[in-house]
């Protein structure tokens, strides 16, 4: 596999003199999940964010493909194939579940027929959610209707999936319902997935390659099978708040 997404330097600063990110490196591979794990203020949400074109990058380069997209808003990255989960829930829980997964569409909205085909596309991707397209968002568990928010990050038929921890606040069968449905969507949609997750056992088990960071720079990565062996050192060093003092990527 390629690299599709090569992240190199990337700062994030709110205000002037609060940087968030310093520095955060990445490679994600075509096709391939990578998860962003670490404690909470590490800059996970934020380095997606950064991505997504909805927080303020400073410095560092972007690229898909080798094709540089930092800069660009958050428009001209829908339009550069990146859709972005938030981890606020986002569905529309008074419209139906088609009619969430057509907001999708909006890219392409003066072609109806193109738009019913990636619905049907996306529900048939989910097997928890595509024999309720008729009922109401609201009236889906929380599991559900955070897969209905992906099924719709899908309908743009997106090269990369940025998923802001999107099992959050979710019941542990509904965090295993979602990871399930993630599992299976790898076998069925050609999309480089990257993913942040406190969930972190059940995100390592779809990961290709993890990173975790720690106060706003690279800690360490490698593989699900390394990660997961030196997992707890991993936690440790986070409780510590000095990060594991391993090599960044």
């Amino acid at each position: 596999m390629s690299n599709y997404l090569e992240v190199q330097g990337l700062r994030v600063s709110y205000e002037r003199d609060i940087e968030i990110l310093r520095g955060v490196n990445l490679v994600a591979r075509q096709s391939s999940t990578t998860v962003i794990i670490g404690p909470n203020g590490a800059g996970k949400s934020t380095f997606l964010k950064g991505l997504a074109g909805v927080a303020p990058v400073t410095g560092g380069e972007v690229r898909l493909l080798g094709q540089r997209v930092d800069g660009l808003t958050s428009v001209q990255l829908v339009g550069k194939g990146i859709a972005f989960v938030p981890q606020e829930a986002s569905v529309f829980g008074q419209m139906t579940v088609d009619e969430n997964l057509r907001l999708g569409g909006w890219t392409i909205r003066g072609n109806r027929s193109l738009i019913d085909q990636r619905v049907e596309t996306c529900l048939q991707l989910f097997d928890s959610i595509k024999n309720f397209r008729g009922r109401k968002a609201g009236d889906l568990s929380g599991g559900q209707q955070k897969l209905v928010e992906i099924a719709r990050g899908l309908v743009s038929e997106p090269s990369l999936l940025l998923l802001d921890e999107p099992t959050a606040g979710l019941s542990p069968i509904m965090v295993k319902e979602v990871y399930e449905q993630l599992a299976e969507l790898r076998s069925k949609a050609p999309v480089t997935i990257v993913l942040v997750e406190q969930n972190v056992r059940e995100a390592l088990a779809v990961a290709d390659h993890v990173y975790s960071l720690s106060m706003g720079m690279n800690d360490v990565d490698g593989s699900s099978e390394e990660i997961t062996g030196k997992l707890d050192s991993i936690v440790r060093g986070w409780m510590s708040k000095t990060g594991t003092g391993g090599s960044s990527a």
